[in-house]
């Protein structure tokens, strides 16, 4: 599958040993190759099991494009390069509690801390780093499974020609014609939010680079959740209502990014209306009360 992406033996700090140690539970260091699909995601990569069961290794790209490390200057809890134990933690708690409400959500199945092991010698500074208010990173790896490793932002890098066969090969997934592509899309894109919303999660970060070709959502650090605090430590109650109006209309605007990259002609009102048509099956009950959203099915103009 995929020929066109460049495969490689997993690689973690151009040492065998450690990169046996680090790969995917279940998965053979010789047989399973990694590929760094996603240009906008430099630290995730992705290692195939079978051709609809991925894991993603979040965390490590950089492995394969440097390393390169940054310190924000600015905020003190950025720190580009590596993943923070803090946030692997929290996606770990978020994916249990949406495991509970529904099957359909990639799974995160566990984190590996760099610290945990005997690194390089010149690579023994990564259990060292800190942010800029002097707290240790505690570098790992997130292992996340996953239907596809591409995300609906990598389109934009890839030839047309791979572009049909990835769209030809998820279109076999789903059992549809191509054509029909971006409709099926829109629809489990649309469930998918859909049953967040009705149980409490709302993601402010839902954008391109963080929905899979077969509309999953992934990465769930900023992800509001019932019960968990989100990094900063607020709860992300605030305005939920209008977060949500504004989470629909990100998801909107994914769908019209995937119709462009498919030289698609589209139409906003369509594709607002198809959305809400398939999220109500899930969440009718926020429909029902928003106002906003029979404006915007009426297409009359308002400020939202």
């Amino acid at each position: 599958m995929f020929d066109f992406l460049k495969y490689s033996k997993f690689n973690i700090l151009n040492n065998i040993e450690l990169s046996k140690r680090f790969m995917p539970k279940g998965l053979d260091y010789e047989k399973h190759l990694a590929t760094c699909v996603s240009t906008r995601h430099g630290r995730s990569f992705a290692i195939k099991d079978t051709d609809y069961n991925w894991i993603l290794v979040k965390g490590g790209g950089w492995n394969y494009n440097g390393p390169v490390l940054y310190r924000s200057p600015k905020d003190a809890e950025w720190f580009w390069g590596v993943f923070d134990e803090k946030y692997a933690v929290r996606e770990s708690a978020v994916s249990k509690s949406l495991e509970k409400i529904s099957d359909d959500f990639p799974k995160v199945l566990y984190y590996k801390r760099f610290e945990d092991y005997e690194l390089p010698k010149e690579y023994e500074f990564i259990k060292t780093i800190k942010h800029t208010d002097g707290t240790l990173v505690h570098p790992c790896l997130l292992y996340t499974q996953v239907k596809t490793p591409i995300r609906v932002a990598d389109l934009a890098f890839f030839k047309d020609e791979y572009k049909k066969e990835i769209i030809d090969t998820y279109s076999d997934y789903w059992n549809i014609t191509p054509k029909d592509f971006a409709d099926t899309f829109i629809k489990v894109l649309a469930q998918h939010v859909g049953i967040m919303h009705k149980n409490g999660f709302i993601n402010d970060s839902l954008e391109y680079s963080n929905i899979t070709i077969l509309g999953e959502i992934i990465d769930y650090e900023w992800i509001t959740a019932p019960d968990i605090l989100l990094p900063d430590g607020s709860s992300g109650k605030i305005i939920q209502h209008e977060r949500k109006e504004k989470e629909i209309f990100y998801a909107v605007e994914v769908v019209i990014l995937l119709k462009s990259m498919l030289y698609e002609e589209f139409n906003f009102y369509e594709i607002y209306q198809k959305f809400i048509e398939e999220y109500r099956k899930y969440n009718d009950e926020y429909v029902k009360s928003n106002e906003n959203i029979k404006k915007i099915l009426n297409k009359e103009r308002f400020i939202l």
